[in-house]
C-alpha cells in the first residue's frame, strides 16, 4: 500500500502547474476566435509549449476557418524540438518540424527541402509568451524555423517581418505581451490578452 501511495505521489508531483495564457483574436472589430498558451514543466525542469489557435471569419464572401497548432520542449533550457501545424477550410497550409540531434537542428517543412543549422534559439515564438521580452533582440519563429531580429519600436512593443511578408507587432505591459498586430495581406488580425 505505501508503494502505491509514493507512486501516486511521484505521478502527481512530476508535473509541475502548468501556466496558460488566453487570447482574443479579432478582424475588422469582430471577435473571430481564440488562442491559448500553456506552458508546462516536469520534475527534472523540461519545459513543454502547446499553442492551439481556431478562428473562424466571413470576408465579403469568403469564410476563412483556421486552425493552428505550436509545441515546443526545452530540455536543459536549450530547444530540443517543435513543431508548427496549420489548417486552413481544412486544407494544410503550413507545416514545420524541428529536432535536435545533438549537432545540429533537422527542419523539415511542407514541399521544402530537408535543411538544417546549429545556432541554438534562444527565445521562441512559444516562449516568448512566459518571459520578461524587454530586451529581446532575437527570435526563433517556428512556422518557418527561421530567425529574425526585432526592431524595437518604443519602450513596450517590437516587431518584424516574416518571410511571407507579414508585419508582426508585439505590445508588452510590464515585459509580458498584452495585444498582437499581425498584417496580413487581405486584414490585420489583432489580439488582445484576456487573462
Amino acid at each position: 500500500m505505501n508503494k502505491v501511495f509514493t507512486l501516486f505521489l511521484w505521478i502527481i508531483g512530476y508535473y509541475l502547474p502548468a501556466q496558460t495564457v488566453s487570447f482574443d483574436i479579432t478582424i475588422f472589430g469582430n471577435t473571430i476566435g481564440r488562442m491559448e498558451v500553456t506552458k508546462s514543466q516536469d520534475n527534472e525542469g523540461n519545459e513543454t509549449y502547446l499553442l492551439i489557435s481556431k478562428s473562424k471569419a466571413k470576408v465579403l464572401w469568403i469564410v476563412r476557418e483556421g486552425f493552428s497548432k505550436f509545441e515546443a520542449t526545452y530540455k536543459n533550457g536549450k530547444l530540443f524540438s517543435c513543431s508548427h501545424f496549420e489548417m486552413e477550410n481544412n486544407k494544410i497550409k503550413r507545416f514545420t518540424k524541428v529536432k535536435f540531434d545533438g549537432k545540429l537542428y533537422q527542419v523539415e517543412s511542407l514541399n521544402m527541402p530537408v535543411r538544417t543549422f546549429s545556432e541554438f534559439p534562444e527565445c521562441s515564438d512559444l516562449s516568448l509568451y512566459f518571459r520578461d521580452n524587454k530586451d529581446l533582440k532575437r527570435l526563433f519563429y517556428l512556422p518557418d524555423a527561421s530567425f529574425y531580429n526585432l526592431t524595437q519600436l518604443d519602450a513596450n512593443s517590437l516587431e518584424f517581418k516574416s518571410s511571407d511578408g507579414h508585419r508582426n507587432v508585439y505590445f508588452f505591459e510590464n515585459g509580458k505581451i498584452k495585444t498582437m498586430e499581425f498584417h496580413l495581406a487581405l486584414a490585420t488580425v489583432y489580439m488582445k490578452r484576456i487573462n
